[in-house]
């Protein structure tokens, strides 16, 4: 009798621990559908947060391309007008020359005009003796063409003549301060080709002496002449050096 009520305890004792293990197991189960229930809601916030972050990032990215846009191109505007307001600047200050210019050209001409006018001389006149005076110059210089033609042939004249003189080593005479400069080279027959001629007073056989950067290089001798260029010699006991294009001539 005493084993059925011990094992009765027993069985009583089992039965009331696994109910209340179960009680126990509930609870943690309630607690972790609750706090299951919190991270669900927790994340879902979440998830909306980050996806409207998400959104703004975007919608900023999409306003800072707009605004950069806008910036380069209010830039450009700016510098578009900053050149034209430069393009006007000069163009006032031009303008503004030119009307200085031609205030101190009216200027000029009222004076003459007054000039004129005090001389008593009528315009006609004027004109006459303008034209006279156009023409006189014309004159002068039609004679000192002739002038220089003239002298291109006396010199060589007198170079012809020198011929028959008896001291024919002697060169001419040539104009002082004759000055020129050699054009061309050629060194196999040492001779070169200068840039003055009849023009400038030059004779056949007349000695010129070359100079590069102030010192003497060598001495010419003309062989030929016309009437903006001649040709020259290289004599051979005056050469200090190589003849080159570019050195300068003298007498």
């Amino acid at each position: 009798m005493l084993l059925k009520i011990s094992l009765i305890v027993a069985v009583l004792a089992s039965i009331g621990t696994l109910v209340v293990s179960q009680m126990q197991v509930a609870g943690k189960i309630t607690e972790q559908k609750q706090t299951l229930e919190q991270t669900q809601t927790q994340l879902s916030a979440s998830r909306d947060a980050e996806s409207k972050a998400k959104k703004d990032a975007q919608v900023a990215r999409t306003e800072a391309t707009k605004l950069s846009k806008e910036l380069d191109t209010t830039k450009d505007s700016l510098a578009q007008a900053t050149s034209r307001a430069k393009t006007q600047e000069e163009r006032a200050n031009r303008n503004e020359t030119d009307l200085n210019d031609t205030r101190a050209k009216l200027t000029d001409a009222q004076r003459d005009l007054s000039a004129w006018q005090a001389l008593g001389i009528p315009v006609d006149q004027v004109r006459a003796h303008l034209a006279e005076l156009v023409k006189a110059n014309e004159a002068v210089t039609a004679l000192n063409d002739e002038k220089k033609v003239m002298v291109r042939k006396i010199n060589s004249l007198k170079d012809r003549l020198a011929v028959y003189e008896v001291d024919q080593d002697r060169p001419p005479d040539l104009p002082p301060g004759l000055k020129g400069k050699v054009v061309a080279v050629d060194p196999k027959w040492d001779f070169v080709v200068l840039d003055i001629g009849g023009n400038q007073g030059l004779v056949p056989r007349g000695e010129l002496l070359v100079n590069r950067d102030g010192k003497l290089v060598a001495k010419l001798r003309v062989v030929s002449v016309d009437a903006d260029h001649s040709i020259a010699n290289v004599l051979p006991q005056w050469s200090q050096g190589q003849v080159m294009a570019g050195d300068m001539v003298f007498h």
